[in-house]
């Protein structure tokens, strides 16, 4: 069970404003500025190399931005984009079944690939 799964299922009513809310703080707290965006990405996990036994990383490719305008527009923009990519349901992407899902968040930019540059094995 994810994260947001958990939080609807505790508090059915309340759970995804919750969620939103966190996520917003959370925006506000590493960047230090009121989010412009809110950008959604389709994930994928890649197989990194064999090293250690093979190892992997998440990559992200823009699917859709959403400009932004006031706390509450970003709120109630982001809890719509999560029910409408139905992120709550969504399988692990470490499921051998699970090719992608989504993931909505906070940015102050367009959705950009990423990584920019395939990570390598320290």
């Amino acid at each position: 069970m994810s994260y947001i799964s958990d939080l609807v299922k505790h508090y059915p009513k309340t759970g995804l404003l919750r969620y939103g809310i966190q996520s917003y703080k959370a925006h506000l707290d590493w960047e230090g500025k009121d989010p412009t965006t809110v950008t959604v990405h389709q994930t994928t996990l890649d197989y990194g190399g064999p090293e250690e036994g093979g190892w992997y990383y998440h990559s992200g490719y823009p699917e859709a931005t959403h400009c932004i305008f006031s706390k509450k527009q970003a709120i109630k923009t982001f809890l719509d984009l999560i029910e409408e990519y139905e992120i709550a349901e969504q399988p692990s992407l470490g499921l051998s079944t699970t090719y992608y899902n989504y993931e909505v968040n906070f940015a102050n930019d367009v959705a950009r690939r990423y990584p920019t540059q395939r990570p390598h094995y320290c």
